[in-house]
């Protein structure tokens, strides 16, 4: 958008591009003062007293005048020569505060995916390092719970590593599902072998409850898997220990719905909207996050959405929360 201004700070033109950005017509700010329209957040400062040099680009967080907070990018320009009398500036100016939150959460993402990196290479060390220096004097249990962290290490990383790759796909455009019929029941069956000895280290019951007649589903069945184990994996990290996690499968119609719920938390109402995008990770409804890499869960809605179906969270109402999705069911004839 641009705006000038006299020299006094008073707009003289709003273009378009101006009012579509802040939602106001050049009738409603025409006249007004810049300071009026665009109010600088959290600061006594005023906007006039912050508008970048000619020729000099710089960002600033306003509140519009219908109340919306935006960040805004900044470049300035004389338009006649400064010691006139009808002096105006130009202003160029853009809507950034969608790429600065891509920002501020890649930031958080690093730091994340570092964290998630390390946590399970230093147990898979620190088990390798033990294996080597105790494998003789090793008890049979000692050992089996040693093999059981060197595998729980793998799941983490493969699973990490999956979502960093569908990540990409999906960011090139090159994602793709190769649906075919599948007997639902193989898909549950493979998710809980993987996720099985993490539940049982947390100390977690898992209950699937199946139709008497396993529906056949048109799905990927790898990507399905990975849908499955991403759920189980966020119901496993945000519920407490010893507690139950449930797989829950209905049909309706030519849709057959599928439901992890978990006994934590729960999602806070606010931030159920960002829930699916990339780089967010589910937070409690007491308002607390645990470190993840924030892929989990967008890696589910575009597997899901990429075989026609519906992805969705809800609260319980005895606490916790229902992570759904839908597929489509194969007809039986």
């Amino acid at each position: 958008g641009i705006v000038t201004l006299d020299r006094y700070g008073y707009i003289t033109f709003f273009s378009p591009g101006a009012e579509r950005i802040t939602g106001l017509s050049q009738e409603e700010v025409l006249h007004q003062h810049c300071d009026q329209v665009f109010q600088v957040v959290d600061t006594d400062e005023r906007f006039s007293r912050n508008l970048p040099p000619p020729d000099r680009q710089i960002k600033s967080t306003v509140v519009l005048a219908d109340g919306r907070i935006a960040t805004l990018s900044l470049t300035g320009a004389r338009l006649v020569p400064p010691d006139s009398d009808d002096a105006e500036m130009a202003l160029v100016f853009r809507d950034v505060s969608e790429a600065e939150l891509v920002h501020h959460f890649m930031g958080e993402f690093l730091a994340n995916i570092t964290h998630e990196f390390r946590t399970p290479i230093s147990a898979l060390a620190a088990s390798t390092e033990l294996l080597l220096d105790q494998a003789d004097d090793l008890k049979p249990d000692e050992l089996r719970n040693l093999l059981n962290a060197l595998y729980m290490g793998i799941v983490g990383l493969q699973t990490l590593v999956d979502n960093l790759l569908e990540s990409a796909r999906l960011e090139a455009g090159r994602f793709r599902v190769f649906p075919r019929p599948i007997e639902l029941g193989e898909i549950i069956a493979d998710a809980t072998h993987i996720m099985q000895p993490l539940l049982i280290r947390h100390r977690k019951q898992l209950l699937v409850e199946l139709p008497t007649i396993i529906p056949v589903v048109q799905a990927d069945s790898r990507r399905i898997t990975q849908v499955l184990v991403n759920l189980l994996s966020n119901a496993n990290k945000y519920s407490p220990d010893n507690t139950e996690i449930a797989i829950h499968v209905t049909e309706d119609g030519d849709r057959v719905r599928i439901a992890v719920t978990d006994q934590g938390p729960g999602i806070s109402a606010d931030f159920r909207p960002s829930l699916f995008r990339r780089f967010v990770r589910p937070e409690s409804g007491a308002g607390k996050s645990r470190y993840g890499a924030g892929l989990g869960l967008p890696v589910v809605k575009a597997i899901i959405e990429a075989h026609g179906g519906e992805v969705g969270v809800e609260d319980r109402p005895e606490g916790g929360s229902v992570f759904w999705f839908t597929l489509s069911k194969v007809d039986d004839s």
